[in-house]
Protein backbone atom coordinates (compact mmCIF):
# COMPACT_ATOMS: atom_id res chain seq x y z
CA UNK A 1 0.00 0.00 0.00
CA UNK A 2 1.40 3.41 -0.91
CA UNK A 3 1.99 6.09 1.69
CA UNK A 4 -0.87 8.18 0.25
CA UNK A 5 -3.39 5.39 0.49
CA UNK A 6 -2.11 4.37 3.91
CA UNK A 7 -2.35 7.99 5.04
CA UNK A 8 -5.98 8.16 3.90
CA UNK A 9 -6.73 4.88 5.66
CA UNK A 10 -5.16 6.13 8.89
CA UNK A 11 -7.06 9.43 8.66
CA UNK A 12 -10.38 7.70 8.16
CA UNK A 13 -9.97 4.81 10.58
CA UNK A 14 -7.60 5.95 13.36
CA UNK A 15 -7.44 9.70 13.39
CA UNK A 16 -4.69 11.18 15.57
CA UNK A 17 -6.27 13.82 17.77
CA UNK A 18 -4.47 17.11 18.08
CA UNK A 19 -3.21 17.97 21.57
CA UNK A 20 -5.90 19.64 23.77
CA UNK A 21 -8.91 18.61 21.65
CA UNK A 22 -12.20 18.08 23.69
CA UNK A 23 -15.02 15.67 22.89
CA UNK A 24 -17.29 16.68 19.92
CA UNK A 25 -20.76 18.07 20.66
CA UNK A 26 -22.20 15.69 18.11
CA UNK A 27 -21.82 13.01 20.76
CA UNK A 28 -24.00 15.06 23.25
CA UNK A 29 -27.13 16.26 21.42
CA UNK A 30 -28.89 16.96 24.68
CA UNK A 31 -26.35 19.67 25.53
CA UNK A 32 -26.92 21.31 22.16
CA UNK A 33 -30.64 21.56 22.81
CA UNK A 34 -30.14 23.33 26.10
CA UNK A 35 -27.50 25.83 24.93
CA UNK A 36 -28.33 29.16 23.35
CA UNK A 37 -27.93 29.39 19.57
CA UNK A 38 -24.94 31.76 19.84
CA UNK A 39 -22.99 29.34 22.10
CA UNK A 40 -23.76 26.45 19.81
CA UNK A 41 -22.34 28.27 16.81
CA UNK A 42 -19.16 29.22 18.72
CA UNK A 43 -18.59 25.67 19.85
CA UNK A 44 -19.07 24.31 16.35
CA UNK A 45 -16.52 26.78 15.03
CA UNK A 46 -14.05 25.66 17.72
CA UNK A 47 -14.58 22.03 16.82
CA UNK A 48 -14.11 22.79 13.12
CA UNK A 49 -10.85 24.58 13.92
CA UNK A 50 -9.68 21.62 15.99
CA UNK A 51 -10.55 19.19 13.20
CA UNK A 52 -8.64 21.39 10.72
CA UNK A 53 -5.68 21.52 13.13
CA UNK A 54 -5.77 17.76 13.54
CA UNK A 55 -5.87 17.30 9.76
CA UNK A 56 -2.87 19.58 9.32
CA UNK A 57 -0.98 17.72 12.05
CA UNK A 58 -1.81 14.42 10.39
CA UNK A 59 -0.56 15.68 7.02
CA UNK A 60 2.70 16.82 8.63
CA UNK A 61 2.97 13.48 10.45
CA UNK A 62 2.37 11.48 7.29
CA UNK A 63 4.60 13.52 4.95
CA UNK A 64 7.49 14.39 7.31
CA UNK A 65 11.00 13.63 6.03
CA UNK A 66 12.03 12.53 9.53
CA UNK A 67 10.93 9.33 11.21
CA UNK A 68 8.33 9.88 13.94
CA UNK A 69 7.32 7.44 16.71
CA UNK A 70 4.56 8.06 19.21
CA UNK A 71 4.80 6.12 22.48
CA UNK A 72 2.58 5.79 25.49
CA UNK A 73 4.60 7.66 28.12
CA UNK A 74 3.43 5.34 30.85
CA UNK A 75 4.21 1.98 29.22
CA UNK A 76 6.61 2.87 26.38
CA UNK A 77 4.36 1.06 23.88
CA UNK A 78 4.33 2.40 20.32
CA UNK A 79 0.97 3.91 19.45
CA UNK A 80 1.78 5.37 16.05
CA UNK A 81 4.57 5.49 13.46
CA UNK A 82 4.89 7.57 10.29
CA UNK A 83 5.68 6.17 6.80
CA UNK A 84 9.15 7.72 6.63
CA UNK A 85 10.29 5.68 9.63
CA UNK A 86 8.88 2.52 8.06
CA UNK A 87 10.97 3.14 4.96
CA UNK A 88 14.05 4.10 6.99
CA UNK A 89 14.10 0.98 9.16
CA UNK A 90 12.31 -1.43 6.85
CA UNK A 91 9.76 -2.49 9.50
CA UNK A 92 6.08 -2.34 8.44
CA UNK A 93 3.72 -0.48 10.72
CA UNK A 94 1.99 -3.65 11.85
CA UNK A 95 5.26 -4.99 13.33
CA UNK A 96 5.89 -1.81 15.29
CA UNK A 97 2.48 -1.03 16.74
CA UNK A 98 1.93 -2.18 20.30
CA UNK A 99 5.60 -2.92 20.98
CA UNK A 100 8.17 -1.14 23.14
CA UNK A 101 11.40 0.24 21.64
CA UNK A 102 13.54 -2.46 23.20
CA UNK A 103 11.43 -5.11 21.49
CA UNK A 104 12.41 -3.78 18.04
CA UNK A 105 15.57 -5.08 16.34
CA UNK A 106 16.81 -1.58 15.52
CA UNK A 107 17.15 -0.76 19.21
CA UNK A 108 19.16 -3.81 20.17
CA UNK A 109 20.66 -2.38 23.36
CA UNK A 110 17.73 -3.24 25.60
CA UNK A 111 19.22 -1.93 28.85
CA UNK A 112 20.28 1.34 27.20
CA UNK A 113 16.82 1.81 25.71
CA UNK A 114 15.16 1.13 29.05
CA UNK A 115 17.51 3.56 30.85
CA UNK A 116 16.77 6.20 28.23
CA UNK A 117 13.02 5.64 28.72
CA UNK A 118 13.39 6.06 32.50
CA UNK A 119 15.51 9.20 32.04
CA UNK A 120 12.89 10.60 29.67
CA UNK A 121 10.22 10.06 32.32
CA UNK A 122 12.21 12.35 34.63
CA UNK A 123 13.48 15.03 32.20
CA UNK A 124 10.65 14.91 29.59
CA UNK A 125 13.33 15.59 26.95
CA UNK A 126 16.31 13.62 25.70
CA UNK A 127 18.54 13.99 22.64
CA UNK A 128 21.17 11.77 21.02
CA UNK A 129 23.43 13.46 18.47
CA UNK A 130 24.66 10.25 16.91
CA UNK A 131 22.78 7.01 17.50
CA UNK A 132 23.48 3.83 15.50
CA UNK A 133 20.41 1.93 14.31
CA UNK A 134 20.14 -1.25 12.31
CA UNK A 135 17.50 -1.77 9.66
CA UNK A 136 15.49 -4.91 9.27
CA UNK A 137 17.86 -5.86 6.40
CA UNK A 138 20.90 -5.47 8.68
CA UNK A 139 22.12 -2.16 7.26
CA UNK A 140 23.57 0.45 9.61
CA UNK A 141 21.97 3.88 9.90
CA UNK A 142 23.28 6.84 11.88
CA UNK A 143 20.47 9.03 13.27
CA UNK A 144 19.76 12.01 15.49
CA UNK A 145 17.22 10.91 18.08
CA UNK A 146 15.10 13.52 19.90
CA UNK A 147 12.37 12.57 22.38
CA UNK A 148 10.02 14.74 24.39
CA UNK A 149 6.89 14.20 26.48
CA UNK A 150 3.59 16.10 26.16
CA UNK A 151 -0.10 15.58 26.85
CA UNK A 152 -2.64 14.77 24.16
CA UNK A 153 -6.31 14.35 25.03
CA UNK A 154 -5.36 13.98 28.67
CA UNK A 155 -2.80 11.25 27.89
CA UNK A 156 0.99 11.66 28.27
CA UNK A 157 2.63 10.88 24.95
CA UNK A 158 6.30 10.48 24.00
CA UNK A 159 7.15 11.77 20.55
CA UNK A 160 10.43 10.50 19.07
CA UNK A 161 11.80 12.35 16.05
CA UNK A 162 14.44 10.33 14.21
CA UNK A 163 16.52 12.07 11.52
CA UNK A 164 18.87 10.00 9.41
CA UNK A 165 22.38 11.51 9.27
CA UNK A 166 24.19 8.55 7.68
CA UNK A 167 25.33 10.50 4.61
CA UNK A 168 26.33 13.46 6.72
CA UNK A 169 28.39 11.22 8.97
CA UNK A 170 29.97 9.59 5.96
CA UNK A 171 30.84 13.03 4.60
CA UNK A 172 32.26 14.04 7.98
CA UNK A 173 34.25 10.81 8.17
CA UNK A 174 35.51 11.35 4.63
CA UNK A 175 36.50 14.91 5.51
CA UNK A 176 38.23 13.66 8.67
CA UNK A 177 40.10 11.05 6.64
CA UNK A 178 41.06 13.70 4.10
CA UNK A 179 42.30 15.96 6.88
CA UNK A 180 44.29 13.11 8.40
CA UNK A 181 45.78 12.29 5.01
CA UNK A 182 46.60 15.95 4.48
CA UNK A 183 48.19 16.16 7.92
CA UNK A 184 50.17 13.00 7.20
CA UNK A 185 51.25 14.47 3.87
CA UNK A 186 52.33 17.72 5.52
CA UNK A 187 54.25 15.75 8.14
CA UNK A 188 55.88 13.66 5.43
CA UNK A 189 56.79 16.76 3.43
CA UNK A 190 58.29 18.35 6.54
CA UNK A 191 60.21 15.13 7.14
CA UNK A 192 61.46 15.09 3.57
CA UNK A 193 62.50 18.71 3.84
CA UNK A 194 64.44 17.89 7.00
CA UNK A 195 66.01 14.90 5.28
CA UNK A 196 67.04 17.02 2.31
CA UNK A 197 68.57 19.59 4.65
CA UNK A 198 70.53 16.88 6.46
CA UNK A 199 71.67 15.32 3.19
CA UNK A 200 72.73 18.76 1.95
CA UNK A 201 74.60 19.35 5.20
CA UNK A 202 76.31 15.99 4.81
CA UNK A 203 77.38 16.82 1.26
CA UNK A 204 78.72 20.22 2.33
CA UNK A 205 80.72 18.68 5.15
CA UNK A 206 82.02 15.89 2.92
CA UNK A 207 83.20 18.45 0.39
CA UNK A 208 85.31 20.00 3.15
CA UNK A 209 86.87 16.69 4.22
CA UNK A 210 90.55 16.23 3.42
CA UNK A 211 90.66 12.50 4.15
CA UNK A 212 88.45 9.45 4.00
CA UNK A 213 88.63 9.06 7.79
CA UNK A 214 87.04 12.51 8.19
CA UNK A 215 84.37 11.55 5.64
CA UNK A 216 83.52 8.38 7.58
CA UNK A 217 83.02 10.40 10.79
CA UNK A 218 80.73 12.86 8.98
CA UNK A 219 78.59 10.05 7.54
CA UNK A 220 78.26 8.34 10.93
CA UNK A 221 77.18 11.65 12.52
CA UNK A 222 74.56 12.55 9.89
CA UNK A 223 73.15 9.01 9.62
CA UNK A 224 72.33 9.05 13.33
CA UNK A 225 70.19 12.17 12.75
CA UNK A 226 68.61 10.86 9.53
CA UNK A 227 67.64 7.48 10.99
CA UNK A 228 66.72 7.88 14.67
CA UNK A 229 65.93 4.57 16.31
CA UNK A 230 68.09 2.65 13.84
CA UNK A 231 71.45 1.00 14.18
CA UNK A 232 73.64 1.09 11.11
CA UNK A 233 77.10 1.07 9.67
CA UNK A 234 79.21 2.04 6.69
CA UNK A 235 81.66 -0.50 5.28
CA UNK A 236 84.27 0.20 2.60
CA UNK A 237 85.31 -2.29 -0.06
CA UNK A 238 88.93 -3.45 -0.52
CA UNK A 239 89.33 -4.85 -4.01
CA UNK A 240 92.68 -6.51 -3.35
CA UNK A 241 91.23 -9.09 -0.95
CA UNK A 242 87.52 -8.81 -1.92
CA UNK A 243 86.45 -7.92 1.62
CA UNK A 244 84.62 -5.08 3.33
CA UNK A 245 85.74 -3.20 6.44
CA UNK A 246 83.32 -1.43 8.79
CA UNK A 247 84.54 2.16 9.16
CA UNK A 248 81.56 3.96 10.80
CA UNK A 249 78.67 3.00 13.09
CA UNK A 250 75.58 4.79 14.45
CA UNK A 251 72.82 3.88 16.86
CA UNK A 252 73.12 2.09 20.18
CA UNK A 253 75.18 -0.86 18.97
CA UNK A 254 77.34 -1.95 16.06
CA UNK A 255 75.32 -4.44 14.00
CA UNK A 256 77.97 -5.73 11.60
CA UNK A 257 81.30 -7.50 11.88
CA UNK A 258 84.47 -5.45 11.61
CA UNK A 259 85.48 -7.23 8.39
CA UNK A 260 83.50 -9.59 6.20
CA UNK A 261 83.48 -11.07 2.73
CA UNK A 262 81.67 -9.59 -0.24
CA UNK A 263 79.80 -12.89 -0.50
CA UNK A 264 78.35 -12.41 2.98
CA UNK A 265 76.00 -9.63 1.76
CA UNK A 266 73.14 -10.22 -0.67
CA UNK A 267 73.15 -6.55 -1.68
CA UNK A 268 76.84 -6.71 -2.63
CA UNK A 269 76.25 -9.91 -4.59
CA UNK A 270 73.34 -8.51 -6.60
CA UNK A 271 74.45 -4.89 -6.83
CA UNK A 272 70.96 -3.79 -5.67
CA UNK A 273 69.42 -2.82 -2.31
CA UNK A 274 68.46 -5.89 -0.29
CA UNK A 275 65.61 -5.54 2.22
CA UNK A 276 64.42 -8.11 4.72
CA UNK A 277 61.09 -7.32 6.40
CA UNK A 278 60.94 -10.51 8.45
CA UNK A 279 64.24 -12.23 9.36
CA UNK A 280 62.30 -15.47 9.95
CA UNK A 281 61.26 -15.72 6.31
CA UNK A 282 63.72 -13.51 4.37
CA UNK A 283 67.22 -14.18 3.01
CA UNK A 284 69.38 -12.80 5.82
CA UNK A 285 72.95 -11.63 5.15
CA UNK A 286 75.84 -13.27 7.01
CA UNK A 287 77.72 -10.14 8.04
CA UNK A 288 75.82 -9.44 11.28
CA UNK A 289 77.43 -9.91 14.68
CA UNK A 290 74.11 -11.35 15.89
CA UNK A 291 71.20 -12.45 13.67
CA UNK A 292 68.82 -9.47 13.27
CA UNK A 293 65.47 -9.70 15.02
CA UNK A 294 63.76 -6.95 13.04
CA UNK A 295 63.68 -5.65 9.49
CA UNK A 296 66.84 -4.29 7.84
CA UNK A 297 68.07 -2.98 4.48
CA UNK A 298 71.51 -3.07 2.85
CA UNK A 299 72.40 -0.53 0.14
CA UNK A 300 75.49 -1.14 -2.06
CA UNK A 301 77.60 1.90 -2.99
CA UNK A 302 78.78 1.75 -6.60
CA UNK A 303 80.04 4.60 -8.79
CA UNK A 304 80.62 4.03 -12.53
CA UNK A 305 80.95 0.30 -12.01
CA UNK A 306 83.43 0.67 -9.15
CA UNK A 307 82.28 -0.85 -5.86
CA UNK A 308 82.99 1.47 -2.97
CA UNK A 309 81.20 -0.03 -0.01
CA UNK A 310 77.94 -0.74 1.77
CA UNK A 311 75.38 1.05 3.94
CA UNK A 312 73.31 -1.07 6.33
CA UNK A 313 70.33 0.00 8.48
CA UNK A 314 68.83 -2.41 11.01
CA UNK A 315 66.79 -2.70 14.22
CA UNK A 316 64.29 -0.04 13.15
CA UNK A 317 61.56 0.89 15.60
CA UNK A 318 58.92 0.95 12.83
CA UNK A 319 57.06 -2.11 11.64
CA UNK A 320 56.83 -3.29 8.03
CA UNK A 321 54.44 -1.13 6.04
CA UNK A 322 54.16 2.14 4.19
CA UNK A 323 56.47 4.04 6.54
CA UNK A 324 59.10 1.33 6.20
CA UNK A 325 58.98 1.70 2.41
CA UNK A 326 59.72 5.42 2.77
CA UNK A 327 62.65 4.59 5.05
CA UNK A 328 64.04 2.25 2.40
CA UNK A 329 63.67 5.00 -0.20
CA UNK A 330 65.48 7.40 2.14
CA UNK A 331 68.26 4.85 2.64
CA UNK A 332 68.71 4.55 -1.13
CA UNK A 333 68.69 8.34 -1.57
CA UNK A 334 71.26 8.79 1.19
CA UNK A 335 73.36 6.03 -0.35
CA UNK A 336 73.34 7.86 -3.70
CA UNK A 337 74.53 11.07 -2.08
CA UNK A 338 77.10 9.37 0.16
CA UNK A 339 78.74 7.31 -2.58
CA UNK A 340 79.25 10.33 -4.85
CA UNK A 341 80.72 12.38 -2.03
CA UNK A 342 82.95 9.50 -0.92
CA UNK A 343 84.11 9.06 -4.49
CA UNK A 344 85.05 12.75 -4.65
CA UNK A 345 86.87 12.55 -1.32
CA UNK A 346 88.84 9.53 -2.54
CA UNK A 347 89.72 11.29 -5.76
CA UNK A 348 90.88 14.40 -3.91
CA UNK A 349 92.88 12.22 -1.54
CA UNK A 350 94.56 10.44 -4.44
CA UNK A 351 95.38 13.74 -6.12
CA UNK A 352 96.75 15.10 -2.86
CA UNK A 353 98.83 11.96 -2.41
CA UNK A 354 100.29 12.54 -5.85
CA UNK A 355 101.05 16.15 -4.96
CA UNK A 356 102.60 15.57 -1.53
CA UNK A 357 104.26 12.17 -2.08
CA UNK A 358 107.09 11.40 -4.45
CA UNK A 359 105.97 8.36 -6.49
CA UNK A 360 109.53 6.97 -6.82
CA UNK A 361 110.69 7.06 -3.20
CA UNK A 362 107.40 7.27 -1.28
CA UNK A 363 108.72 10.31 0.61
CA UNK A 364 107.01 13.67 0.88
CA UNK A 365 107.63 16.15 -1.94
CA UNK A 366 109.44 19.49 -1.78
CA UNK A 367 106.07 21.24 -2.07
CA UNK A 368 104.77 19.49 1.04
CA UNK A 369 108.00 20.31 2.86
CA UNK A 370 107.57 24.01 2.14
CA UNK A 371 103.92 23.86 3.33
CA UNK A 372 104.70 21.95 6.52
CA UNK A 373 108.01 23.39 7.69
CA UNK A 374 106.46 26.79 8.36
CA UNK A 375 103.89 25.16 10.70
CA UNK A 376 106.67 23.24 12.45
CA UNK A 377 108.67 26.42 13.01
CA UNK A 378 105.59 28.15 14.45
CA UNK A 379 104.95 25.20 16.77
CA UNK A 380 108.56 25.12 17.94
CA UNK A 381 108.57 28.87 18.57
CA UNK A 382 105.28 28.77 20.48
CA UNK A 383 106.33 25.80 22.61
CA UNK A 384 109.97 26.89 22.95
CA UNK A 385 110.88 23.41 21.65
CA UNK A 386 113.96 22.35 19.68
CA UNK A 387 113.71 21.60 15.97
CA UNK A 388 116.38 20.57 13.49
CA UNK A 389 116.65 20.06 9.75
CA UNK A 390 118.99 17.62 8.00
CA UNK A 391 119.86 17.82 4.30
CA UNK A 392 121.19 14.57 2.76
CA UNK A 393 122.87 13.90 -0.56
CA UNK A 394 124.01 10.62 -2.19
CA UNK A 395 127.67 10.91 -3.13
CA UNK A 396 128.70 10.47 -6.77
CA UNK A 397 125.15 9.64 -7.83
CA UNK A 398 125.70 10.98 -11.36
CA UNK A 399 128.57 8.54 -11.81
CA UNK A 400 126.32 5.66 -10.71
CA UNK A 401 123.70 6.70 -13.30
CA UNK A 402 126.31 6.92 -16.05
CA UNK A 403 127.78 3.52 -15.14
CA UNK A 404 124.67 1.43 -14.50
CA UNK A 405 121.91 3.41 -16.23
CA UNK A 406 119.04 5.59 -15.07
CA UNK A 407 116.82 2.64 -14.17
CA UNK A 408 119.47 1.48 -11.73
CA UNK A 409 119.65 5.02 -10.40
CA UNK A 410 115.87 5.08 -9.85
CA UNK A 411 116.16 1.75 -8.06
CA UNK A 412 118.80 3.19 -5.71
CA UNK A 413 116.66 6.26 -4.97
CA UNK A 414 113.68 4.01 -4.21
CA UNK A 415 115.68 1.81 -1.83
CA UNK A 416 117.17 4.82 -0.08
CA UNK A 417 113.70 6.36 0.36
CA UNK A 418 112.33 3.14 1.82
CA UNK A 419 115.21 2.97 4.27
CA UNK A 420 114.46 6.48 5.49
CA UNK A 421 110.74 5.73 5.85
CA UNK A 422 111.58 2.69 7.96
CA UNK A 423 113.99 4.54 10.28
CA UNK A 424 112.51 8.01 10.85
CA UNK A 425 110.05 8.70 13.67
CA UNK A 426 106.35 9.21 12.98
CA UNK A 427 106.74 12.83 13.94
CA UNK A 428 109.59 13.37 11.45
CA UNK A 429 109.09 14.57 7.88
CA UNK A 430 111.25 12.81 5.31
CA UNK A 431 111.14 14.54 1.90
CA UNK A 432 112.78 14.23 -1.50
CA UNK A 433 114.10 17.73 -2.07
CA UNK A 434 115.19 17.20 -5.67
CA UNK A 435 117.31 14.69 -7.66
CA UNK A 436 119.44 12.81 -5.12
CA UNK A 437 118.95 15.38 -2.35
CA UNK A 438 116.70 14.71 0.66
CA UNK A 439 115.54 16.73 3.68
CA UNK A 440 114.45 15.44 7.08
CA UNK A 441 112.62 17.70 9.56
CA UNK A 442 113.06 16.50 13.15
CA UNK A 443 110.77 18.19 15.72
CA UNK A 444 111.73 18.02 19.42
CA UNK A 445 115.30 17.02 18.55
CA UNK A 446 118.44 18.87 19.63
CA UNK A 447 121.35 19.48 17.31
CA UNK A 448 123.47 16.81 18.99
CA UNK A 449 120.67 14.20 18.88
CA UNK A 450 119.97 15.05 15.25
CA UNK A 451 123.62 14.67 14.33
CA UNK A 452 123.74 11.26 15.99
CA UNK A 453 120.61 10.00 14.21
CA UNK A 454 121.74 11.22 10.80
CA UNK A 455 125.11 9.60 11.45
CA UNK A 456 123.23 6.31 11.90
CA UNK A 457 121.59 6.85 8.52
CA UNK A 458 125.03 7.42 6.97
CA UNK A 459 126.28 4.13 8.37
CA UNK A 460 123.19 2.25 7.16
CA UNK A 461 123.63 3.62 3.64
CA UNK A 462 127.23 2.51 3.57
CA UNK A 463 126.16 -0.98 4.61
CA UNK A 464 123.49 -1.33 1.91
CA UNK A 465 124.23 -4.01 -0.68
CA UNK A 466 122.21 -3.26 -3.78
CA UNK A 467 121.66 -5.46 -6.81
CA UNK A 468 119.63 -4.44 -9.82
CA UNK A 469 118.83 -7.41 -11.96
CA UNK A 470 122.02 -9.40 -12.37
CA UNK A 471 124.22 -6.40 -11.59
CA UNK A 472 125.72 -5.66 -8.22
CA UNK A 473 125.83 -1.92 -7.80
CA UNK A 474 128.72 -0.03 -6.33
CA UNK A 475 128.68 0.86 -2.64
CA UNK A 476 126.84 4.04 -1.66
CA UNK A 477 127.93 6.83 0.61
CA UNK A 478 126.03 9.80 1.90
CA UNK A 479 126.91 13.31 2.95
CA UNK A 480 124.66 15.35 5.24
CA UNK A 481 124.39 18.72 6.94
CA UNK A 482 122.25 19.47 9.98
CA UNK A 483 121.06 22.81 11.33
CA UNK A 484 119.03 23.83 14.39
CA UNK A 485 116.17 26.30 14.43
CA UNK A 486 116.85 29.55 16.23
CA UNK A 487 114.06 31.96 17.23
CA UNK A 488 113.25 34.36 14.44
CA UNK A 489 114.70 32.18 11.65
CA UNK A 490 112.59 31.67 8.53
CA UNK A 491 112.04 28.49 6.51
CA UNK A 492 114.36 29.73 3.83
CA UNK A 493 117.11 30.61 6.33
CA UNK A 494 116.89 27.24 8.05
CA UNK A 495 117.07 25.28 4.76
CA UNK A 496 119.96 27.42 3.60
CA UNK A 497 121.81 26.74 6.85
CA UNK A 498 121.38 22.97 6.39
CA UNK A 499 122.47 23.24 2.76
CA UNK A 500 125.59 25.16 3.80
CA UNK A 501 126.39 22.44 6.32
CA UNK A 502 125.95 19.81 3.58
CA UNK A 503 128.30 21.77 1.35
CA UNK A 504 130.83 21.82 4.17
CA UNK A 505 130.56 18.02 4.51
CA UNK A 506 131.21 17.52 0.80
CA UNK A 507 134.11 19.92 0.86
CA UNK A 508 135.57 17.95 3.74
CA UNK A 509 135.70 14.75 1.62
CA UNK A 510 132.07 13.45 1.58
CA UNK A 511 130.71 10.44 3.50
CA UNK A 512 130.25 12.48 6.66
CA UNK A 513 127.75 14.62 8.62
CA UNK A 514 128.46 18.29 9.34
CA UNK A 515 126.72 20.54 11.86
CA UNK A 516 125.90 24.16 11.19
CA UNK A 517 126.92 26.41 14.08
CA UNK A 518 125.72 29.95 14.71
CA UNK A 519 129.25 31.29 14.51
CA UNK A 520 129.67 29.62 11.15
CA UNK A 521 126.43 31.19 9.95
CA UNK A 522 127.69 34.61 10.91
CA UNK A 523 130.93 33.91 9.07
CA UNK A 524 129.12 32.68 5.96
CA UNK A 525 126.75 35.64 5.91
CA UNK A 526 129.65 38.06 6.21
CA UNK A 527 131.61 36.40 3.41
Amino acid sequence: MSHKRESQSRTENTPLKAPGRSESRANHPSDTETLPQEDTTKRERTEDALRASEARYRRVFETAKDGILLLDARTGVIIDVNPFLEDMLGFPRVELMGKTLWEIGSFRDISASQRAFQELQRKEYIRYENLPLQTRAGEQRQVEFVSNVYSANGTRVIQCNIREITERKRAEAAMLDANEELSALVTELKGRDRHMQLIGRMNDMLQSCTSQDEAYKVIGLIMGDLFPGYNGCLATFHAEDQCLETVANWGVEAPMQLTFSLEDCWAMRSGRPHEVLDPQTGMVCNHFIRPPKTNYVCVPLTVQGETQGLLCFTNGTVRPGEKQVSQQQLAVAVGEAAKLSLSNVRLRERLREQVIHDPLTGLFTRRYLEESLGRELHRAHRGNAPLCVAMLDLDHFKQLNDTFGHESGDFVLHEFGQMLLAKVRKSDLACRYGGEEFVIVLPDSSLADTWQRVEQFRVLVKQMELRYGEQRLSALTMSAGVAAYEPGATVRELLRAADNALYAAKQAGRDRVAMYEASERDRLESS
